[in-house]
């Protein structure tokens, strides 16, 4: 390759400013529909159809291989008023969706109608788990009063079951998130219920309820004898185990008061130990999420809270996992402190380049903060984060409860669907340039079937990914692959496998960007290759593959790809249509290649938006794009 660069005073031609302040016009005019990385689908993908929703969780209720969708609608269930129900909308595998609800039975109906009283409807969660181990998976639905627990019939349909399971809540009893994990290591689901409140009732009982599950479809009261009837207001609880000793442990995020870690001591009874290990938190907490941020092998948790303005004592923290039974707050220093008012929230790889991003969704009951989307500065050499939400087009301000992160069109990336509480969803398609993946899904044998608390990692470049397997969100719980963004990695050298029996698989070298299978005891028993196709058989002469990082704070790297040899010449400009840069290459072959440029020593370029044109200088053939500079 050969290359030159031509830094330079801005300007422009006579012949270059009419064309380039089209462009800039075009973009701009654009933005919404295509000159932002993330597109809103909702609408496409036919699930505009609901709205007022608090809890989305996924799973592949039907079992043909993609992740459909169940919604909680917040409204009390009105039989003549469809608004009003829950909405379970099965995937067609071609990014649409139909709406399945009444077939499959699904509605939601609340037994309490009187209205919540702290406002935030009579329908709250939902929580898929396979409890009877029959690979079909089951759904289990809070509410303001009783809660209802369906049994999947295999057949599209769903059998009410909660009365003969055994579990129960008082009429005006309101529950936050409902938790399947394996609390006994015994191979199947028990279930954990945050209690946030009771109301009308004195005294009134708001402790949480551990259920055993005691096979044959029983389920057994266990919370006092397990020690983990916590009495706090209790949002969403999340199983790790923050000890490192196989057993899972419990976190608690509880409003207007503490926090809760309850240890698990492998006898089934559990200990309070939130001070022990540097977890305390006593403001707000709602949404939780769980990811090895910090690469350090341990399982770090993020909290929302209400962070309304700088300065105030309040702020979501990141507990990140020393791995000596003791966690730090690292929030202020990565730069994750302050979100608004902060509801679901969930860590996944934006561009699968290996680290874990963070989203948090936000809003009271008046459009007051944006949603946030925090990208992982790790290409910095170390932990911080900076929210690029605007840049991607996804600082909305509406008011949103849950967000559930899955790859919608199977192209290898991760997309996101916000639940709304005043309006329909939010569905996020993820057009951003992205590396190489693999997707693992899990089925346990001697663990429980769905594999929830199975630790995976996987070596690619000689890097490990690790992440726990466990679904669980602010109001919700979702059955789905795990996700791992390979940079470019094209395999995965190694794959291994940690279930909640104890037993290890591991699995040798696997080609990159496909979905696999992994069975206990069995490891790798099926895969689906989407391979990327090759740039050097792509039609046309020039492909842009877009730029990376973006936003970017020094130096970004656009990526495009070849049909042979050739020159290109890649311009850029600023908003007034002048030229800062200018980089010329010749390559002897074809494929992917790129060029770099680094804003922060060009001494014209200021923080703001510009765009560029690459041609291929021997066809004139033009492709063009946008960047964001953040000096």
């Amino acid at each position: 390759m050969h290359l030159w660069d031509g830094s330079r005073k801005p300007r422009s031609t006579t012949c270059q400013q009419p064309l380039i302040l089209l462009l800039v016009a075009a973009l701009l005019a654009g933005q919404e529909a295509s000159g932002q990385e993330f597109v809103r689908r909702t609408q496409e993908a036919g699930l505009a159809t609901v709205a007022r929703t608090n809890g989305v969780a996924l799973a592949d209720y039907d079992r043909d291989g993609d992740l459909d969708v169940y919604f909680v609608v917040q409204d009390s269930y009105k039989a003549s008023d469809p608004r009003t129900w829950n909405r379970l909308f099965a995937n067609r595998g071609d990014g649409t969706f139909s709406d399945v609800t009444t077939t499959a039975g699904l509605a939601g109906r609340n037994a309490t109608t009187t209205a919540n009283p702290n406002g935030m409807g009579n329908k709250m969660g939902a929580a898929w788990g396979d409890y009877d181990n029959d690979s079909w998976p089951d759904l289990l639905l809070t509410h303001y009063g009783p809660n209802q627990l369906f049994h999947n019939n295999g057949d599209g349909t769903f059998t009410e079951v909660t009365s003969q399971a055994g579990i129960s809540t008082r009429r005006n009893q309101l529950t936050g998130s409902a938790l399947w994990f394996d609390y006994d290591r015994d191979g199947d689901l028990d279930l954990y219920l945050s209690i946030y409140a009771e109301f009308f009732a004195q005294p009134n009982d708001r402790s949480n309820r551990l259920y055993e599950n005691l096979g044959e479809g029983r389920f057994l009261n266990v919370s006092t004898a397990s020690g983990t009837a916590d009495a706090g207001a209790t949002w969403t609880t999340v199983a790790l185990d923050a000890n490192n000793d196989g057993h899972l442990d419990l976190y608690l995020a509880n409003d207007f008061g503490p926090n809760k870690l309850y240890l698990n001591n492998g006898d089934k009874t559990f200990q309070e130990r939130t001070a022990d290990f540097g977890l305390e938190d006593e403001f707000h907490g709602m949404g939780l999420t769980i990811a090895d941020c910090d690469g350090n092998g341990y399982f770090d948790l993020y909290l929302t809270n209400i962070t309304q303005s700088a300065g105030l004592p309040e702020t979501n923290p990141l507990f990140l996992n020393t791995g000596q039974n003791r966690f730090i707050n690292g929030a202020p220093a990565a730069g994750v402190a302050l979100a608004g008012w902060g509801w679901g929230t969930e860590f996944f790889d934006l561009e699968n380049d290996g680290d874990e991003d963070l989203a948090v969704v936000t809003g009271n009951f008046q459009p007051d903060f944006a949603n946030v989307i925090f990208r992982n500065l790790a290409e910095q050499g170390t932990l911080l984060f900076e929210n690029i939400a605007p840049a991607l087009g996804m600082d909305d301000s509406t008011v949103a409860r849950a967000v559930a992160i899955f790859d919608y069109d199977n192209d290898g990336d991760s997309d996101l669907l916000i639940s709304n509480f005043f309006e329909s969803p939010y569905l996020y398609q993820n057009t951003r340039p992205h590396g190489n993946w693999l997707a693992i899904k899990l089925t346990g044998t001697i663990s429980n079937r769905d594999g929830f608390g199975a630790v995976v990692e996987v070596v690619a470049n000689g890097v490990a990914h690790r992440k726990l397997h466990h679904g669980a969100h602010f109001l919700s719980q979702s059955i789905r692959p795990l996700h791992f963004g390979l940079g470019s990695a094209p395999q995965a050298e190694r794959i291994t496998v940690t279930w909640p029996s104890g037993h290890r698989d591991e699995i040798g070298a696997v080609p990159a960007n496909q979905s696999i299978r992994i069975r206990e005891q069995s490891g790798l028993v099926s895969s689906v290759s989407r391979p990327a196709e090759s740039p050097a058989t792509m039609p046309g002469a020039l492909r842009l593959l877009g730029n990376h990082p973006n936003p970017f704070r020094g130096t970004t790297n656009f990526r495009f790809a070849l049909a042979g040899p050739g020159e290109v010449e890649l311009k850029i400009f600023n908003v007034q249509g002048q030229v800062v840069q200018e980089i010329r290459a010749s390559y002897s072959s074809g494929g992917e290649k790129s060029l770099a440029w680094n804003g922060r020593q060009t001494a014209v370029a200021s923080s703001g938006i510009y765009f560029y044109i690459l041609t291929l200088r021997s066809t004139g053939v033009s492709v063009v794009g946008k960047t964001f500079l953040v000096k």
